[in-house]
């Protein structure tokens, strides 16, 4: 059974892969009713992340992979139980009619497995950062220690999974990146809903640890949910003053273009009566108001010249 604190991580490990290919939560392994954590097959015709892929977790899934996500260390048994999940869905995948990418398992433990290690005869594994351990190439299964983890950008995502110092140190990165840096648009949303859940129902050991640790980021998130808000309530109000000076342009436009045909029609009354216009009259007239338009219109056809209509 599963922490809330293992499902957040399994939640990270699905949107940090989401892009690249399809990430399936809790499969079924035949033919006891077991489930592995998560299996990721990537999609060929999807492009490449280049944030994604210069991480360790990039690195770790440029084939078909399994995840089991440990925030306690698991001992021996669990180790063995995990590689034998392994082993039988391997062997149902190869069962089917068009049997899929045979995935390498990754059993990501917040601490070291010291007897799981020993117990499968693991090694470092080679060309790979410290804190990875290969088992035998038969069991197709491999163990990744977070605290063990170089403290570089690469295995950032990886260490938000660990526990004490190395949650503390990877949350402290996570805050130093900028906004729009792609393990922050990852992990932060996780966290804040991991706190919002945790605050609601009876909390474990492990939630108050990442409670304590994440409190910052929470005051973080919500100073920026309110600069956010202050940005487009400035914003809105600057589209509605757009909005309005473009229905005030318009509404000025049709009253220019109104008066304008009021200016055309009163010089072509004034032509039919009198004929060819003096200057000073049609500049008059070019100048005219509506209201003032209005009043010579009514003198067209009793004054006697144009003079008299516009006097």
């Amino acid at each position: 059974m599963h922490t809330r604190y293992d499902q957040a991580f399994k939640q990270l490990l699905r949107a940090a892969l989401a892009p690249l290919g399809v990430f399936t939560p809790e499969v079924e392994v035949s033919p006891d009713p077991q489930r592995v954590d998560g299996w990721f097959v990537p999609d060929p015709t999807r492009p490449p992340s280049s944030s994604l892929g210069a991480s360790l977790l990039g690195r770790m899934s440029r084939s078909a992979c399994t995840f089991e996500v440990f925030s306690e260390t698991p001992d021996d048994i669990e180790i063995v139980a995990c590689v034998r999940k392994q082993l039988n869905l391997r062997h149902v995948l190869l069962g089917r009619e068009a049997p899929p990418p045979l995935p390498h398992l990754w059993v990501l433990s917040a601490g070291r497995p010291t007897k799981g290690l020993r117990a499968l005869a693991a090694r470092s594994k080679r060309t790979w950062p410290r804190g990875i351990y290969a088992f035998a190439p038969g069991l197709h299964t491999s163990v990744v220690v977070t605290r063990e983890l170089p403290e570089d950008r690469s295995t950032l995502l990886l260490r938000l999974m660990g526990r004490g110092r190395t949650l503390r140190r990877a949350l402290e990165e996570l805050k130093t990146l900028r906004a729009d840096d792609f393990e922050r648009c990852i992990a932060l949303p996780i966290l804040i809903r991991y706190r919002i859940e945790a605050a609601t129902d009876p909390v474990t050991p492990t939630d108050e640890e990442l409670l304590m640790n994440t409190q910052e980021i929470m005051e973080m998130w919500e100073r920026q949910a309110k600069d956010l808000g202050r940005q487009e309530g400035r914003q809105e109000g600057r589209q509605e003053g757009r909005q309005e000076g473009r229905q005030e342009g318009r509404r000025e436009g049709r009253q220019e273009g109104q008066l304008e045909g009021q200016r055309h029609t009163m010089l072509q009354l004034l032509r039919l009566r009198f004929g060819e216009l003096p200057q000073a009259v049609v500049a008059r007239i070019e100048a005219a108001d509506s209201a003032t338009l209005d009043s010579w219109t009514a003198r067209v056809l009793v004054a006697k010249t144009p003079e008299d209509v516009v006097a």
